[in-house]
């Protein structure tokens, strides 16, 4: 299946105050190359399902994604090849007509929270308003911050970030 993807991301501020009514299910990804390239091969489970996507870049705003079903045996086969791995929770998030995808990452990235907003059309993702609990918007920089996202720390993203300007602060989900 070939998809374009028409986002913006943001990093997030303060996570919404009723998150909790809302099941995340978690996602691990594993990149087979640089992770960082404008044609990237990675695997992905997302629940129950398993992936194996290719990406190619059109632009910051729009890339192209061919997606692959997978059986999760082949998953566990392949994630051992990969060259770096993460996992995060992702919750699916009502603003308005628009669904957000907002992950909260774990073990060494944990604290580093950050939401995408995917649009049906080029004037809806320029008309787009973020509510007040998202932060800084990331989407230019969203590839090149995210290399190595598999073996990075909550730390070394702190520090790529204040390279370009932007305060990161930790964001974590509530023990309820």
């Amino acid at each position: 299946m070939k998809q374009t993807e028409r986002e913006r991301v943001f990093l997030v501020k303060n996570l919404p105050a009723d998150l909790n009514k809302y099941q995340p299910i978690t996602i691990q990804v594993g990149d087979f190359f640089d992770s960082n390239s404008a044609d990237a091969l990675k695997i992905r489970r997302k629940g129950d399902h398993c992936h194996l996507i290719k990406k190619h870049t059109n632009s910051a705003l729009e890339r192209i994604e061919h997606v692959i079903d997978i059986k999760p045996g082949e998953f566990d086969a392949l994630i051992k090849a990969t060259i770096q791995s993460h996992k995060k929770l992702r919750y699916f998030y009502p603003y308005g007509k628009y669904l957000c995808e907002l992950d909260c990452y774990q073990d060494r990235l944990n604290g580093y929270v950050r939401v995408e907003v995917e649009f049906e059309t080029e004037q809806e993702l320029l008309d787009f308003t973020p509510p007040e609990w998202f932060g800084d918007e990331i989407t230019e920089i969203n590839h090149e911050i995210h290399e190595n996202l598999g073996i990075v720390t909550f730390a070394e993203m702190k520090e790529r970030y204040s390279k370009k300007g932007i305060n990161l602060f930790p964001v974590f989900l509530s023990a309820n």
